[in-house]
């Protein structure tokens, strides 16, 4: 054999094994971006908490829809790493003390990121807890990487628990649990204890980030599992941070601070006529153009105090309205099925329940009384669909206050109102 068909022949083999090689890397590769990973929010703080985030300046895409949670209330949502850049770096925190009209006059006192209640509408938070993760593939130790971080402030305390993973060896950073669950704010120097207006422990805010405090020296006394200053991660024999590259996913538990005590909620009692509010864009449950036709199919609109806008909680767990029950349609209890107005007549379609959670639930299906789509406008219609702990599905009520004899509302704004909907 000849010098030149021997070279032809290893040259063959080489490019064969780099097809080979190639092609197991990005096989291993794209089973790896088919698997995002999970994050599920666990409420465990005693107080109703509206999920933040904020990403890294690398192009990592941002939330549009967060969890809204009540007090022992979970939910999941799924990282966005098969998006461009490929990869996902950011943080999660807990709002706290939140009010007003999302997209308008909504904001918190505690980890406020702008006017969103399901999303953080600015890429900054104001002072909170932070649970930090870094979803990169191509990352040579091993990603995801995660920690606790109190370098800004103590607002809640964190614990980051991985899933899907195997268990830690004792004294691990790796697949461990990052945080603790214990109270914090009792730790805080008290220079630097924010209060609420009731004058109730709220936020303890580090005076320098950069540098070794009291602040950090009493945070990392009472939690080391956690960052307290800002090159925490360099100090001998620190436990700060994690990574865990066989896990699918995370639990991120918000836990109380003892000795807190949550602002009080007081719902309408039964019977009384109330305005049904959504908690993500304000607006109210109503009924088209005050049409109390059976399958009038029901929306929400801008809460101007209309009859078509004042629903009664009746003892038998019906929510009624001239003269209707609130229904869905057919029985129905798949996700998508519709909400409308129909003849009461004792069926489970016709049973529902206010939680303190702000759900309202049909008890026959079991699912949750939905904003169709995310649709922000006049008119978007409503549902049932599975409970998920989203704004879409958070509302509140409000009591109608007009007093006898006074003049009725005003007519809504100028501009044509959407038909009824009747379904066939």
């Amino acid at each position: 054999m000849s010098i030149v068909a021997l070279r032809r022949i290893l040259l063959a083999v080489v490019v064969i094994l780099a097809l080979i090689t190639g092609g197991l890397i990005a096989g291993g590769r794209a089973a790896r971006a088919a698997g995002e990973h999970t994050v599920t929010f666990v409420n465990a703080s005693g107080e109703k908490v509206w999920v933040g985030s904020t990403v890294n300046a690398d192009e990592s895409v941002n939330f549009t829809r967060l969890p809204i949670l009540e007090p022992g209330q979970s939910a999941t949502i799924v990282i966005p790493e098969n998006t461009t850049p490929g990869h996902w770096r950011g943080k999660f925190f807990a709002r706290q003390r939140c009010a007003g009209v999302s997209g308008s006059t909504f904001h918190c006192e505690v980890g406020d990121c702008g006017n969103a209640a399901d999303h953080c509408a600015i890429n900054y938070e104001q002072d909170a807890s932070l649970a930090e993760f870094n979803f990169d593939p191509s990352d040579p130790w091993g990603a995801p990487w995660y920690n606790v971080s109190y370098v800004n402030a103590v607002s809640l305390p964190i614990t980051i628990t991985p899933y899907g993973a195997p268990a830690p060896a004792p004294g691990s950073q790796y697949c461990a649990e990052a945080g603790c669950a214990k109270p914090l704010l009792s730790a805080c120097p008290a220079a630097y204890l924010r209060r609420d207006a009731q004058g109730e422990p709220l936020l303890c805010v580090n005076p320098n980030r950069d540098a070794v405090t009291d602040y950090s020296q009493a945070i990392k006394a009472a939690c080391p599992r956690a960052y307290s200053w800002s090159k925490h991660d360099t100090e001998p024999g620190n436990q700060v941070m994690y990574n865990c590259k066989e896990c699918t996913g995370f639990t991120v538990t918000f836990h109380a601070n003892d000795g807190v005590t949550p602002p009080p909620t007081t719902p309408p009692p039964t019977g009384a006529e109330t305005q049904i509010i959504s908690d993500w864009n304000g607006k109210c449950v109503d009924v088209p153009n005050g049409e109390y036709s059976d399958r009038i199919r029901l929306g929400v609109w801008d809460c101007w105090n209309a009859q078509g806008q004042r629903f009664t909680f009746a003892p038998d767990a019906t929510i009624r309205i001239g003269g209707k029950c609130v229904d869905v349609a057919d029985g129905s209890t798949a996700d998508g099925g519709w909400v409308q107005l129909y003849t009461c007549n004792g069926t489970g379609a016709q049973q529902w329940r206010f939680t303190s959670g702000g759900d309202i639930v049909n008890t026959a299906s079991n699912k949750c009384l939905d904003i169709g789509g995310w649709n922000p406008a006049n008119g978007a219609p409503l549902n049932i669909w599975t409970c998920n702990g989203f704004a879409n599905q958070k509302w509140h009520r409000a009591l109608v206050t007009l007093a006898a004899g006074q003049a009725p509302p005003p007519p809504p704004p100028p501009g044509p109102r959407p038909r009824p909907r009747v379904i066939s």
